[in-house]
């Protein structure tokens, strides 16, 4: 299966197919944790019942609002918002 043409953001492979998650545009202020954030809001969204299209778009959200604060972590009550808007 080919890859999709020049992809921005993240690019997931389900098994099937090539799914292309958009990038959230933020003024990045440390990418400390980044990664860390990607991969752990993506295992929460499918450890939870979601698609793998779902669990990319929760994942790059929740890294977009690490990189735009200093540290490698979101307050709870950051996540909890992250996943209203997402999931509900």
């Amino acid at each position: 299966m080919p890859l999709p043409s020049v992809p921005t953001g993240a690019l997931i492979y389900d098994g099937d197919t090539f799914i292309q998650i958009e990038p959230y545009k933020v003024r990045a202020i440390d990418t400390n944790g980044a990664g860390d954030m990607f991969s752990g809001a993506f295992m929460y969204g499918i450890t939870h019942g979601h698609s793998y299209a779902e669990a990319g778009k929760l994942a790059s959200l929740a890294s977009s609002r690490v990189v735009s604060q200093f540290g490698p972590r979101l307050q709870p009550d950051q996540a909890k918002a992250i996943l209203g808007d997402l999931i509900g």
